[in-house]
């Protein structure tokens, strides 16, 4: 018996004889939104806050400051050079009241205010 039909015959003993249809690969359901932001020049220029859909955005000289609408999730911040512009990104996601947030992230209610340390 060659190789190939004893590898087949012992997979179909494995299965029981029936084909086994391949499954299309699970992946997790993934809302994480990414925002990026210019940060203000100078402390004289303050630019008026952004609203985003978990609240409001205001940029600093040294980093951002979210006023927090909607209760929601918020990870990877960090501040960046581009261009010779200074620049802020962060990811959020807006979750249901209650639940906990995944490791490496912070959950925000209602009325936080959140500032990362830049």
């Amino acid at each position: 018996m060659k190789r190939k039909d004893f590898l087949r015959k012992m997979g179909d003993r494995r299965r029981g004889g029936e084909i086994e249809e391949r499954k299309p690969e699970q992946r997790r359901a993934v809302d994480w939104r990414t925002l990026r932001v210019d940060l203000a020049p100078s402390s004289a220029e303050q630019a008026e806050p952004e609203d985003t859909a978990v609240g409001l955005l205001n940029t600093l000289t040294d980093g951002i400051r979210l006023e927090v609408t909607q209760q929601c999730w918020v990870r990877g911040y960090r501040v960046y050079e581009s261009e010779g512009v200074k620049r802020a990104e962060f990811q959020y996601r807006p979750v249901d009241a209650g639940s906990e947030p995944p490791p490496g992230s912070t959950g925000l209610d209602i009325g936080d205010v959140w500032q990362p340390e830049g």
